[in-house]
């Protein structure tokens, strides 16, 4: 994202998110990563291991479609405004929720360990998503 007086590119922002993700990854059991990306798939900030091989960039690019289709998908399917989808892998589930506050939107991504059940993932992904858009919020 090059536009710099888009306020997602405020660095203060972007270490409040920061701890955010962090805070919520050391707090909850199963949760691998957490990733944020703006809507138009640049990545903000994560929470991914420094020796994984996971391009960030090319993950937020995908969570950002993803959000988008999914709810493109609920929208043809007559029921809009999909809060979140759950892609479930031989390796645990990510789940991909779309944040929106009054003047921004963001993608939020998180992958969970195999032995993590749906509930908890979002129960876990949901606690994230409140002090996201607290942040955001209140973001001036």
């Amino acid at each position: 994202m090059t536009d710099s007086s888009n306020p997602l590119n405020s660095n203060t922002l972007k270490a409040a998110f920061r701890e955010a993700l962090k805070s919520a990854t050391k707090g909850s059991s199963g949760m691998e990563f957490l990733l944020m990306a703006t809507s138009d798939g640049y990545a903000l900030c994560d929470t991914i291991s420094d020796g994984s091989n996971i391009n960030r960039d090319s993950l937020a690019a995908m969570a950002a479609s993803f959000a988008g289709i999914s709810d493109g998908l609920a929208s043809q399917s007559n029921k809009p405004a999909a809060n979140g989808s759950i892609i479930e892998t031989n390796a645990g589930l990510l789940v991909c929720k779309q944040l929106k506050s009054n003047r921004h939107e963001v993608v939020l991504l998180g992958a969970f360990e195999q032995s993590t059940n749906h509930g908890i993932a979002l129960w876990s992904l949901n606690k994230v998503v409140s002090d996201v858009l607290a942040i955001l919020e209140n973001y001036n």
